[in-house]
């Protein structure tokens, strides 16, 4: 692991608050400030003070929904008018925000779906994605034509964002049934930027039922490698008929139990602009070597690159639908990529009843202020969410109630998920973008609400009554990708929904607390997926890792926020790279 200085790297640093206010949170019954009892601060050293931690009920209408001033109107769509009940139209799409022709403001990119056509509407037929350039001032235009992006159509899902050919200019892939396609950002001829599909000589397969990606530089020779998710072998030539939860439900969309799990695909990159399979000799499931493992080589529907051990190099956590999850700790070295899969000694594979879950989102975090990630993930009905505390010496343990979050109950299925600082009081919170797979039940409704929790301290609490109208209402969420679209520096929020309009989501928390805003670079435009920044503000030492992939279908924002709370000066920033 190497520590280094920022004088070091090309950064971009932001200390800001809103004027000179300083918001202590309510006052208690002698007027001092209100304390969580969960109040712990990451240590610094040995009687370090402690922050205090506002109160929920200053959270009100945190999040406005800004979708129809916004210019961005789209819908993904699944084909569920052709009543053909596949689990293909259970998953969903992504988005992506990046800045994709490098005027500052984030860009939005949404996928499209797909529907059922032909005489018996069994041919599987795909729907446009769509790219909305960043105006500022919260106005967007669509410029999917002219950024190259209006095809190949194909029945999408997801896309990831990195530049994998290392000229400073993110590239996208977009993942789906039957083949994904990668976009590499080129100049226009114009001054501006435009994408063209470079998948075929790029060396990526077609054949594939993709769903969420993540790039990262596992072997540590600067150029990001990919890591996709296969979901399970469905085909209208395994479409079965599956009964519903309940008897007077004829027909419902199977689950994944009726289907054999696909493995993953992990493709080098060889630094020349194309990508080797090196699934089977890097030692992805199924190929591991250990007949316990490989008999199940998972049902892949979230991914998450991001240090998780502290040794400094990335590692990969999967989110499976109905197998145990997986951990793969990244034993690669130069020119050479070595995972080992180790979820169930790890203690992340599986809930505290030692059942399998139906996984689908996922994120990585310092949610309890002890400098260590922890991994988040969201899960089908009948299940909670599972949190994984990391413990230390490569171990986690399961915290959803210790955390607070049991009492959530289990009539959510999450999808798209992501750790942030929503009031920027220096905690990491958490929200979850839910919604059912199947078209009926009588035990719980399809439609969901969202779910806001407020970090206090290392426990949450629900607030997502105060987090503003949408959050006040149920929809059939799916991707979910956080970042800061205006640069004020709190993180808003972009919701895919099934059948439903993309929904904008502008921060409006006001405050007065202080953030800090660092856009990574690293030497030779090396990718940052891996990389940990510590920050010492306060009394305080705020973690954040820069990661791949995370949530479901989805990528976020890849530089880090971090709020300070109302510390008014910066000790010391390190990256550990």
């Amino acid at each position: 692991m190497e520590a280094t200085s920022l004088r070091l790297l090309v950064v971009t640093l932001l200390l800001c608050g809103e004027g000179c206010r300083r918001d202590d949170g309510p006052a208690g019954a002698d007027g001092a400030p209100t304390r969580s009892q969960d109040d712990h601060p990451g240590p610094l050293s040995e009687g370090t003070k402690q922050s205090t931690v506002r109160s929920s009920a200053a959270l009100a209408d945190l999040y406005r929904d800004v979708t129809a001033e916004s210019g961005i109107a789209f819908t993904y769509h699944n084909g569920f008018e052709a009543d053909q009940y596949t689990i293909l139209e259970s998953l969903g799409g992504g988005v992506a925000l990046f800045d994709y022709d490098g005027d500052g403001l984030l860009d939005v990119f949404l996928t499209g779906g797909g529907c059922f056509g032909g005489t018996e509407q069994k041919q599987i037929q795909g729907l446009g994605s769509r790219l909305y350039r960043n105006l500022g001032n919260w106005k967007f235009r669509d410029v999917t034509r002219e950024a190259g992006v209006d095809g190949p159509l194909f029945y999408t899902h997801g896309c990831a964002v990195a530049d994998y050919d290392r000229d400073g200019w993110p590239d996208l892939l977009v993942t789906g049934y039957g083949r994904m396609a990668l976009y590499h950002n080129e100049p226009d001829g114009k001054g501006g930027r435009r994408f063209v599909d470079v998948t075929r000589a790029a060396g990526l397969p077609d054949n594939l039922w993709t769903t969420s990606a993540a790039w990262g530089d596992l072997d540590g020779d600067g150029y990001p490698d990919l890591f996709v998710c296969q979901y399970v072998d469905w085909s209208f030539t395994n479409n079965p008929v599956c009964k519903g939860s309940d008897p007077s439900i004829p027909r419902d969309l199977c689950g994944p139990d009726a289907f054999r799990g696909l493995p993953a695909k992990l493709f080098r990159n060889n630094g020349n602009g194309t990508f080797r399979d090196v699934s089977k000799e890097a030692g992805l499931r199924p190929f591991t070597g250990d007949a316990r493992k490989d008999k199940e080589p998972g049902k892949q529907l979230g991914v998450v690159i991001a240090d998780l051990n502290g040794d400094g190099k990335p590692d990969i956590y999967v989110a499976n639908d109905g197998t145990g999850n997986f951990l793969y700790l990244n034993r690669s070295t130069p020119g050479r990529l070595r995972v080992d899969e180790v979820g169930l000694v790890s203690g992340v594979a599986l809930d505290d009843q030692g059942v399998a879950d139906g996984s689908m989102g996922v994120d990585v975090a310092d949610y309890d202020g002890s400098g260590r990630a922890s991994i988040w993930v969201t899960n089908y009905e009948d299940q909670l969410h599972s949190l994984f505390r990391n413990t230390g010496q490569g171990f986690f343990v399961y915290s959803t109630p210790a955390a607070g979050i049991g009492s959530l109950g289990s009539l959510y299925v999450g999808f798209g998920t992501a750790f942030l600082d929503v009031d920027n009081h220096g905690w990491e919170d958490l929200v979850v973008a839910n919604g059912h797979v199947r078209r009926r039940s009588k035990r719980v409704p399809i439609r969901q609400n969202p779910v806001l929790l407020h970090n206090q301290g290392g426990k949450f609490m629900d607030v997502t009554r105060q987090a503003g109208d949408y959050f006040r209402r149920a929809h059939l969420g799916r991707g979910l990708a956080v970042g800061d679209l205006d640069n004020d520096g709190r993180p808003d929020l972009v919701i895919s929904q099934l059948n439903d309009p993309v929904v904008v989501l502008r921060n409006d928390a006001g405050t007065g607390y202080h953030w800090l805003g660092i856009e990574l670079a690293g030497k030779g435009r090396r990718d940052i997926a891996g990389a940990v920044l510590m920050v010492e503000a306060g009394g305080r030492r705020f973690t954040r890792y820069a990661k791949g992939g995370a949530s479901y279908l989805s990528s976020g924002d890849r530089r880090l926020l971090i709020g300070l709370g109302n510390a008014e000066r910066i000790d010391r920033v390190a990256v550990n790279w």
